[in-house]
């Protein structure tokens, strides 16, 4: 089997839903197509209908007739789809790099058995790169023997909507994610209820994002609970987050959700340049600094995050400063800045792109 080499297979999942792997790979889809590069293969890995069995032969079948292959993809596929690849590329002579999705790669190596991870250390060796989205990450898989990771952001694509104060946003906060415990919903809604009951401080909070069914009753009762403080406002379509996160003071994610890595909900606030009250969590720490590009409070904790909410509503001076901070980080994280780098990588790796 003679694969074509001016084809290039993209395999991941794609948006819809509307999650932060799936809108990674609409956004990483889109920067290669605006670089002119039209002989792709996109394989979306959600099962949309049919039989996941015959979508897994299918998509064997592909990696076959490649030549060069981009895993995008979460820790289900990288630990089901690269010994695979790995064994084809031991007996074809094939190219492929992976974008990991998900901030746990490394603890997740970590904590497979000692004769595991040797294999698949081997596995992600065979690669010509491993692209992931922060320093200390790089760090921790050097360290456990994975070789070629490089630093590549999370991709964002700027509309050109900034944040400014005012008096319609003003004490106006919003959350943007999945909706259930770990993203620190329940804190945030016993945050903005304490907060009216014992400073005075009426905060309204708006939240979007799905709603895990799993924490529906729960969510729903806290929601009600609020009286009206709080408000469950449905999905964002994704071209007009930026846009809708202008309309109000500060975007809350008081996350501990044990998968962290970087939500591109955080990177589009920072091109929009709204203020962010987030955890020191995980890698979190890595990418905002506390009063200079974020609040940083403490996780599962309503009395660290009241403190950081009030010191934020009560300083515009620091709320202006933060804009300007986040701001500044996440150039970075621009679409155009993160294909520049994944393009010139993939050429010195003697990748055909066309």
């Amino acid at each position: 089997m003679m694969p074509d080499k001016s084809k290039t297979l993209f395999i991941g999942p794609f948006a819809p839903p509307y999650n932060g792997d799936g809108i990674k790979n609409n956004f990483l889809k889109e920067g290669f197509l605006a670089h002119g590069f039209h002989n792709f293969i996109w394989f979306d890995t959600i099962c949309r209908k049919g039989f996941k069995l015959v979508l897994l032969f299918k998509l064997f079948w592909a990696i076959l007739k490649a030549r060069q292959v981009i895993l995008s993809i979460n820790v289900k596929g990288r630990f089901a789809i690269i010994p695979f690849f790995w064994l084809v590329k031991s007996v074809f002579n094939k190219k492929g790099v992976l974008y990991v999705i998900g901030g746990l790669f490394n603890q997740q190596l970590e904590n497979l058995f000692k004769i595991e991870r040797f294999f698949f250390v081997k596995f992600f060796n065979s690669l010509d790169g491993i692209f992931v989205e922060s320093d200390s990450l790089k760090e921790s898989l050097e360290q456990l023997g994975v070789k070629n990771v490089w630093v590549i952001y999370n991709p964002r694509k700027d509309s050109g909507h900034r944040w400014s104060l005012s008096d319609l946003n003003r004490k106006k906060a919003v959350f943007v994610s999945r909706v259930t415990r770990t993203k620190g919903v329940s804190v945030l809604i016993e945050t903005i209820i304490s907060l009216a009951k014992s400073s005075g401080h009426k905060i309204n909070l708006d939240i979007y994002g799905p709603v895990d069914d799993a924490y529906a009753a729960e969510f729903y009762q806290l929601i009600d609970k609020s009286e009206g403080l709080c408000v469950y406002k449905g999905i964002i379509e994704p071209q007009t987050v930026q846009s809708v996160l202008t309309q109000y003071h500060f975007l809350a994610l008081p996350t501990f959700h044990t998968g962290e890595g970087l939500p591109g909900i955080l990177v589009e606030a920072g091109l929009a340049g709204i203020p962010i009250i987030i955890t020191r969590f995980n890698a979190l720490g890595e990418y905002f600094k506390n009063e200079e590009s974020s609040i940083l409070v403490e996780p599962e904790n309503v009395d660290s995050l009241s403190s950081g909410v009030e010191k934020l509503i009560e300083s515009d001076l620091l709320a202006d400063k933060i804009s300007k901070g986040i701001l500044n980080t996440t150039q970075p994280y621009r679409l155009e800045s993160v294909m520049d780098q994944s393009i010139g990588l993939l050429k010195s790796f003697n990748w055909v792109l066309s």
